[in-house]
């Protein structure tokens, strides 16, 4: 399974509105289409991690945010920063 690491840094105020978004609708659609979320975590107020995995990762992103749920909603919105990269799994 390919796994990647996904770092934000949230705009000042907007943890409760991102939190709504990410667990009513991408949490459910990353899951409807095959992902798994390894985690979620709040680093701080304004700082989250997540990982999420797949095993045709490319395939499956593409086609993921061409989904017509996706469209909807734009957590970007939120988000002031971001970090992502693809992990290795140790254990």
């Amino acid at each position: 399974m390919t796994v990647e690491m996904r770092r934000y840094r949230l705009k000042e105020g907007a943890k409760e509105a991102f939190q709504k978004v990410f667990l009513e609708v991408i949490v459910p659609l990353r899951q409807a289409m095959g992902f798994t979320v390894l985690g979620a975590y709040w680093l701080s107020e304004r700082d989250f991690l997540w990982f999420v995995g797949h095993e045709n990762f490319a395939e499956a992103e593409k086609a993921y945010y061409e989904h017509p749920e996706r469209k909807k909603v734009d957590p970007r919105q939120y988000i002031e920063a971001m970090e992502t990269r693809f992990v290795e799994r140790l254990l």
